[in-house]
């Protein structure tokens, strides 16, 4: 939607848990007046009140920079009002901010540095739109990397636990993931009953985690073991119960990371987004890119859908010389998600068109992290695409050269 901006009044508004900023300015960045939101309901519409004593009929936009967190009560809010909410990006007021000459920062400086993003950037801005969807496959997936993050760090306690009963465990069990390793050191947590063990005794213990255990891995284990020998340690059955406590505490932390997949699936299938049909793209890359993405309609065309990503290149241009840099300054979680899907688009058995696209720039004389840029700017096209129309993909069929008479 093309607008005057000379028509309109701007607020920027920097956003808090219990108390926002907002500084309303016009077109020109001259600050009108400056005001302060209670994050409650029920004190938005004393803010508008205040706000129409300055705006005297003239309409209003507004830029927040995070409207699924802190601020996602308020857009709603001003969304239901019929005020124009776009979502400022908040890398891009940091470096406002110290673009000018003053380097104190306050939240009122803050919120003046989004009120020029929205002038300055208007066009390039997305619409804000909290759809409750949204947020939930957002908070659902935040809950889910929280887990697997909770999940590594038990991982290593666990590692610097067992490696003083079992030195070289790793060469019987690469990791610390699976059903059979995991019930085997809850068993065993220390490696003194197995001394006296026969390889059958223990194949028939390691079935009751994983009925497919090969004999070989019985074998593995007591010859590992019974090589290094076993010696008393203090505190040793305080220690094991540490081992058990970690490994349940796994347990407990897979079944739940297994539910919120499956909710995931779920809320994924309701957006009616088929961004699961494209290769690679599975439930946690699909859910991420749902989140960080929201309403695709906020994007009117790919390339905007790109510069959010940080995808889009930064044009510095200087008389006759013009150079394209890489853009920082976008979301790095959605940028992060178009970087793991090129990484298994340009594998020739998943997807040989886009191998051949990044083998073309590499031989064009482009670096790889620079091709690679290629092969995200294109599946940002197809992303926005299949989110737009809510078509599954279809792979391209490769194009057959004929062959001369």
């Amino acid at each position: 939607m093309k607008i005057n901006k000379m028509k309109y009044l701007y607020v920027g508004v920097d956003l808090h848990k219990n108390k926002h900023v907002a500084v309303l300015c016009n077109c020109v960045f001259d600050k009108i007046a400056t005001f302060k939101i209670g994050n409650t309901p029920a004190k938005f519409p004393e803010f508008i009140n205040k706000l129409k004593k300055y705006t005297k009929g003239q309409d209003v936009i507004f830029g927040l920079e995070d409207v699924n967190f802190y601020g996602r009560s308020f857009a709603k809010f001003l969304i239901q009002k019929d005020f124009i909410v776009k979502e400022v990006n908040s890398s891009y007021t940091k470096k406002k901010r110290k673009a000018g000459t003053n380097r104190n920062k306050t939240d009122e400086l803050d919120a003046l540095a989004i009120a020029k993003n929205l002038i300055t950037e208007f066009d390039k801005l997305p619409y804000a739109n909290p759809k409750d969807i949204f947020w939930t496959i957002k908070q659902t997936l935040s809950s889910r990397n929280n887990y697997m993050q909770m999940m590594a760090n038990i991982k290593v306690s666990l590692h610097n636990l067992l490696v003083h009963n079992y030195p070289n465990y790793k060469s019987f069990f690469k990791n610390l993931d699976g059903k059979t390793v995991q019930g085997f050191f809850k068993k065993f947590p220390n490696p003194e009953p197995l001394m006296k063990m026969n390889s059958a005794e223990l194949l028939k213990i390691l079935k009751e985690f994983n009925k497919s255990t090969p004999a070989k891995k019985a074998d593995e284990i007591l010859q590992v073991v019974k090589e290094h020998g076993c010696w008393e340690n203090g505190y040793q059955e305080e220690r094991s119960n540490l081992i058990k406590s970690y490994i349940s505490t796994l347990n407990d932390l897979e079944e739940e990371i297994e539910k919120l997949e499956k909710q995931m699936d779920i809320l994924i299938d309701e957006t009616g987004y088929p961004l699961k049909s494209i290769p690679g793209v599975d439930t946690v890359l699909a859910a991420t890119f749902i989140a960080n993405i929201g309403d695709i309609n906020r994007f009117s065309k790919s390339s905007k859908l790109a510069k959010i990503a940080g995808i889009a290149p930064i044009e510095h241009s200087s008389g006759e010389t013009s150079k394209q840099y890489a853009n920082k300054l976008g979301n790095r979680e959605l940028n992060n998600a178009f970087y793991s899907l090129s990484l298994t688009q340009i594998r020739k058995d998943i997807n040989p068109i886009m191998y051949e696209y990044y083998q073309k720039k590499i031989k064009e004389g482009r670096k790889k992290k620079q091709a690679m840029v290629y092969v995200e700017r294109r599946l940002v096209n197809i992303v926005y695409r299949i989110m737009k129309d809510k078509v599954p993909y279809m792979q391209p069929e490769p194009k057959v050269e004929e062959e001369s008479a």
